[in-house]
């Protein structure tokens, strides 16, 4: 009897995962898209707002209205370099993140698609600065990390063969660590459907 049990146990949701696999409305994807990000800080910093990332993603669009993608980002290095009479001071920064977003899909036409989204991310800033003066040079990094949520909007073109998706997308993300308050991220993107 426990043997009946574990099998049935095993097999019960195998078969709804190929069910659900099987229905001609559950689209997997993979994709990347390329973004800049401008952040707010906190505090006063002669720093660049723009931080400048490439995203991949897989996920599915399960059903005509929903979906689902995890990613991970990367940004580009923010460099501020301070020369004083006798001390100089780099910093380059940069973040990693990494979550997932649930989509709401809103169809204008058959090829567009408006969508929302929602998501939870960990974000993590590194600061690598290097401190050198007269008498005296040190190095090190920092880093600082968040979860926080992410609140987006775009639009989805799907070109002719139904495979192939571009995609434009703004999101604001309320990071509010100590040194940036929060992030407007615009990207564009391309999406492989299988």
């Amino acid at each position: 009897m426990k043997k009946i049990l574990i099998i049935i146990t095993l097999l019960l949701p195998i078969n709804g995962i190929s069910g659900i696999y099987t229905n001609s409305n559950f689209k997997p994807y993979i994709g990347i898209n390329a973004g800049a990000n401008i952040a707010s800080y906190t505090i006063q910093t002669d720093m660049d707002e723009n931080y400048y990332s490439a995203t991949i993603n897989a996920g599915a669009r399960i059903g005509l209205n929903f979906g689902i993608g995890f990613f991970f980002t990367h940004s580009g290095n923010n460099n501020l370099d301070l020369t004083l009479t006798h001390e100089t001071v780099n910093h380059e920064v940069y973040y990693m993140g990494y979550g997932f977003d649930i989509y709401g899909y809103y169809n204008i036409s058959p090829d567009f698609d408006f969508f929302t989204t929602f998501g939870v991310a960990n974000y993590k800033f590194y600061d690598e600065y290097e401190y050198i003066s007269t008498f005296y040079a040190t190095s090190d990094k920092i880093s600082e990390n968040q979860v926080s949520t992410r609140l987006g909007i775009g639009l989805i073109y799907t070109f002719p063969g139904n495979k192939v998706s571009g995609l434009f997308q703004y999101q604001y993300i309320p990071l509010n660590m100590d040194i940036i308050k929060n992030m407007n991220e615009f990207s564009l993107g391309i999406r492989y459907t299988f």
